[in-house]
């Protein structure tokens, strides 16, 4: 009977497929027959456990907090965004499960994926197969890369090339000649290091020493202790929350302080702030300038709705999170896209994502055919923290 049943089901599925034409298969049939009705589902596998749980718990709220915005107007007519959060504990295995079970069971229109760059890569090729669009919030250059083995896959955070050339930048404007490297030893981290290497020598600055420790490491006393002794001139740390926290306090604890520590948009933001606490004091951190939005004196559209958002979100939940925008962009695009395709047909909304430009809350986003990374490197800026809060760096 069930080998009976399978065979009808095959027989369905090519019946479909050779009905329809430009469709891919019986995943794309699926998504277009529901599209007349009923929630559309939208499923996000976040970091709810595990190492980095701070900061998918803060996905999780700025998702929560978008979707009602969204569902107070609706999409297509009147219909509401389903959210479906499921926690992958910062493990790879859960999430692959997390993905398989909204694709398969769920039948989600779209997927946002986590920041755990090691949990989202071995997912994109399950999302390729099945053909659903997935934004992550990952940071690794892989998640995205190469374009044409992740054709249904797109992120919002900046590839380390751009926080790497930014830091650069502001590094030799300041005159620094030497630098120490700090990264955790993962995909985000690697990738980092591989960046700043390679723009410290094009910017003729000399790495003098180079220390990796492990995602789960609660103590980097003695990278810092090399590291002080190399005697750079500047910190680059790669990692993100709490590694960070506790490298900071360390390098601290070694002699050097926040203001030769410089960091890229993984840090943490505001969590890199409570958990390094007076080491944090003088830091710098390539992040979107929404961070520090009250610095801006612009009166643009795009700024009046950035403002608007951290207040919105800062009321809603006491404090700002710098990766909140993050999220809520991921959920804006998906939105966009179910609108500007009428549907919501996985492949016609993974064309429109493909297309598409928006004066997003983290900054300009523009995808392309080539990039499927569309932060631009006009949003980041240099912040630094004073008097203990994220302000552009002078």
């Amino acid at each position: 009977m069930f080998q009976l049943r399978r065979t009808a089901a095959a027989l369905s599925c090519a019946a479909l497929a050779a009905a329809a034409v430009g469709l891919s298969g019986c995943a794309a049939d699926e998504s277009s027959a529901s599209d007349s009705k009923g929630d559309i589902k939208i499923g996000a596998s976040l970091e709810l456990s595990g190492p980095t749980q701070s900061i998918g718990t803060v996905y999780k709220k700025a998702l929560q907090l978008e979707v009602a915005d969204i569902n107070k107007k609706g999409v297509l007519n009147g219909r509401k965004l389903k959210l479906i959060i499921k926690d992958n504990g910062t493990d790879p295995a859960k999430n692959t499960t997390n993905v398989n079970d909204f694709i398969k069971n769920e039948h989600v229109t779209a997927l946002i994926g986590g920041g755990c760059s090691a949990c989202t890569i071995p997912v994109t090729s399950i999302v390729e197969k099945a053909k659903v669009p997935m934004i992550a919030l990952s940071s690794a250059s892989a998640v995205t890369e190469p374009v044409a083995q992740r054709q249904y896959t797109f992120k919002i955070s900046p590839n380390p090339a751009q926080d790497a050339d930014v830091l650069m930048k502001s590094l030799k404007q300041k005159h620094v000649k030497s630098i120490a490297l700090l990264n955790v030893s993962n995909p985000y981290g690697q990738d980092g290091r591989k960046s700043v290497t390679e723009l410290a020598k094009k910017n003729g600055i000399k790495v003098v020493d180079s220390q990796s420790f492990g995602q789960d490491d609660k103590d980097m006393s003695a990278q810092a202790t090399k590291i002080k002794n190399a005697h750079p001139d500047a910190v680059v740390m790669w990692a993100v929350m709490p590694a960070a926290g506790i490298a900071a306090k360390n390098l601290e604890d070694a002699g050097i302080k926040g203001d030769k520590v410089y960091m890229d948009a993984g840090a943490g933001a505001e969590l890199f702030v409570k958990g390094a606490q007076s080491a944090a004091e003088g830091t710098h951190m390539v992040f979107p300038q929404t961070l520090a939005i009250n610095d801006v004196t612009s009166t643009t559209p795009q700024v009046a709705d950035q403002k608007q958002w951290f207040k919105e979100y800062s009321s809603k939940y006491g404090n700002y999170s710098g990766f909140a925008s993050f999220a809520a962009d991921a959920l804006r695009m998906i939105k966009q896209a179910i609108e500007n395709t009428q549907g919501t047909d996985h492949t016609k909304l993974r064309n429109a994502l493909e297309s598409m430009g928006i004066d997003g809350l983290s900054g300009r986003i523009q995808n392309s055919a080539k990039q499927h990374s569309g932060l631009q490197e006009s949003a980041l800026a240099v912040l630094e923290v004073k008097n203990g809060e994220w302000h552009l760096s002078n």
